[in-house]
């Protein structure tokens, strides 16, 4: 891969990055996320996992979990982790949606794309404005994770060996499941004209697919298998799963992002700027 592209694709990396952090509507969309996240870890996680901890190994309360459907969060070792990962799976694909829904479409309406497609490939514009947004959504997971760690270990310092190893499992975990999100807001992001148009579209296709896949499956169960182009479907199975077992449904995000990606890049490559 010739250095011009990788050097080109990294300034435009940074740029995202520069863009979240060093612009005032970045900064203020970081402070709500923080603020958001802050009462979330405060009250939803840190008040389920102390019920979670008192009863896991109770056999009442397991019973009790199970009956109402969260028997699978007494797999985790850690309850706060356990809690947090059934957040995690709703709350960064819809955040994903927000932050990625604008990769392309802005430059393109400002007239700012042209001028930037003759300082570097398309490809190299598209596969940058992807990585910076994966970059972005790295670092809020990390964040949100490493919170989640010090909140364990505040209520018991022995579990850090324990902590450090859940929170790595959810941290790989998680970024795999946003990767088929980011690159679907990418390839809608060099269709449309904005950043809201693009969100829109996302959630249109995604109930639109699913239910149409399903009714069809309905009739032909072979058709069953094309649920595995939805993003996130495996959500469900994941949230049955712990620790590293999660991993196992890997593959699937990975498939998702390479057609995503290769629709994107085809669409970028033919699309007036």
């Amino acid at each position: 891969m010739p250095s011009g592209f990788l050097n080109a694709t990294l300034l435009i990396c940074q740029f995202e990055l520069k863009r979240l952090f060093f612009t005032r509507k970045g900064q203020l969309s970081l402070i709500t996320f923080a603020i958001v996240w802050y009462f979330i870890l405060l009250y939803p996680i840190r008040f389920s996992a102390d019920i979670f901890a008192q009863n896991q190994h109770s056999t009442q309360g397991s019973s009790f979990f199970e009956f109402i459907g969260f028997g699978a969060l007494l797999n985790w070792k850690i309850p706060e982790f356990g809690v947090y990962w059934r957040f995690a799976l709703i709350m960064f694909p819809l955040l994903c949606i927000t932050i990625a829904s604008d990769q392309s479409c802005s430059d393109r309406e400002r007239g700012t794309l042209r001028f930037l497609c003759l300082r570097a490939s398309r490809d190299s514009l598209f596969l940058g404005r992807f990585v910076g947004v994966m970059t972005i959504q790295t670092l809020l997971i990390l964040v949100t994770v490493l919170t989640t760690l010090i909140l364990a270990i505040y209520r018991d310092i022995n579990l850090l060996p324990i902590a450090l190893n859940s929170a790595t499992a959810i941290a790989v975990n998680l970024v795999l499941i946003l990767l088929p999100f980011t690159a679907m807001m990418a390839a809608l992001s060099v269709s449309v004209k904005s950043a809201r148009q693009a969100t829109v579209w996302a959630i249109l296709i995604w109930s639109f697919l699913a239910g149409i896949i399903s009714g069809l499956s309905y009739y032909l169960p072979a058709l069953a298998h094309l649920k595995i182009l939805i993003p996130g479907y495996q959500m469900a199975d994941l949230a049955q799963l712990a620790e590293w077992q999660t991993l196992e449904l890997a593959y699937i995000p990975l498939l998702q992002s390479l057609v995503f990606l290769a629709i994107g890049r085809w669409i970028m490559s033919r699309q007036s700027l």
